[in-house]
């Protein structure tokens, strides 16, 4: 990595702080920048940057770019290109890594499309190898684990979240101001409502813990078994797409290659047979526990643990005593 050029992490507000995968992202861009050189800058695009900027700094950034608009109080796709290609311009980085989300993705995209630069999508790992970034990307649904690197520079790349470990790291960052001239149809989007559907519920993507439930479940009004389990746990509602289809749940619960990738620190599949469709999702997850009544159930071929049993008895056995050793402590 060159001294001169280093890291740019194009930064996600999310909820009035930085979402996990960019302070994730710092970490990691941190952790290279210190066995082979080269700054790490962030790039924050908000409404009122400054608690953010010093977020940014806590984590390990050495230099904050700030571009402060009224009209970035709602992402707004060409407006985040347009500050994000400032910034680019500003720090001429080596990579500039966003996060693995749907607006994340929208500001990758547009920023590889104007550099006329390769993207490096949905990475899991992240390497310097003769000077040159290395990734890894799952696919074909996760069945395969390959490497690649981009031939041109600076490389683009989107980061999936929970893959890279989120470490405070203080320094007294750099923060300057941009001054950004957007274009007229980065600002003809105009955003009349937001509506927040899953308001005051643990973010899928960002969730340490994830409590999913499928078709095993055998109704929705079973499905509250599977709430009750993870608010004892703090975790996340999943789904799989089988019950998403029969209407159970919204489709912003589901899991799966047409759904969210997940990659907690614990799934827990309740009834989830663990189709190829739904493991892309969620295998890449640090430990799998299965719950099913079905011994040859394909989630038991990827699970860490398995319990071969009925859902109906196992998760309000699970709660009850989650929630007694709870009160003991």
């Amino acid at each position: 990595m060159s001294d001169k050029n280093g890291i740019l992490v194009v930064a996600e507000p999310k909820d009035g702080k930085l979402a996990n995968v960019t302070l994730e992202s710092i970490t990691r861009a941190s952790a290279l920048a210190a066995t082979a050189g080269g700054p790490v800058s962030v790039v924050i695009i908000a409404a009122d940057a400054g608690a953010l900027s010093a977020n940014a700094g806590r984590y390990g950034a050495d230099r904050v770019y700030v571009v402060e608009t009224p009209e970035a109080a709602v992402f707004r796709p060409g407006l985040f290109v347009d500050a994000a290609m400032a910034a680019i311009r500003a720090a001429d980085p080596a990579l500039v890594l966003c996060a693995g989300s749907p607006d994340g993705r929208d500001v990758a995209s547009g920023c590889a499309a104007r550099l006329g630069a390769g993207l490096l999508v949905d990475i899991t790992g992240l390497e310097i190898q003769d000077g040159r970034f290395v990734v890894t990307h799952p696919c074909f649904g996760g069945s395969v684990i390959v490497e690649k690197e981009a031939t041109t520079s600076p490389a683009v790349a989107t980061v999936r979240p929970n893959v890279f470990a989120r470490e405070e790291a203080p320094r007294d960052a750099e923060v300057v101001a941009l001054s950004v001239g957007f274009s007229p149809s980065s600002l003809l989007t105009k955003v009349l409502e937001v509506v927040c559907e899953n308001a005051g519920i643990v973010s899928l993507e960002e969730a340490s813990v994830i409590v999913a439930g499928g078709r095993g479940v055998g109704s929705a009004e079973n499905f509250a078994l599977i709430r009750e389990l993870a608010v004892e746990l703090g975790a996340a509602v999943g789904a799989s797409r089988a019950i998403v289809d029969e209407g159970w749940v919204h489709h912003q619960y589901q899991v799966g290659q047409t759904g969210k990738t997940v990659s907690p620190q614990l799934y827990i599949a309740c009834g989830i047979s663990g189709a190829i469709q739904h493991a892309a999702g969620m295998q890449t997850a640090k430990c799998i526990v299965a719950i099913n009544r079905d011994p040859e159930a394909a989630i038991f071929n990827f699970a860490d643990f398995g319990i071969v049993g009925d859902l109906n008895v196992v998760v309000p056995a699970l709660t009850t005593e989650i929630r007694r050793r709870k009160a003991a402590s």
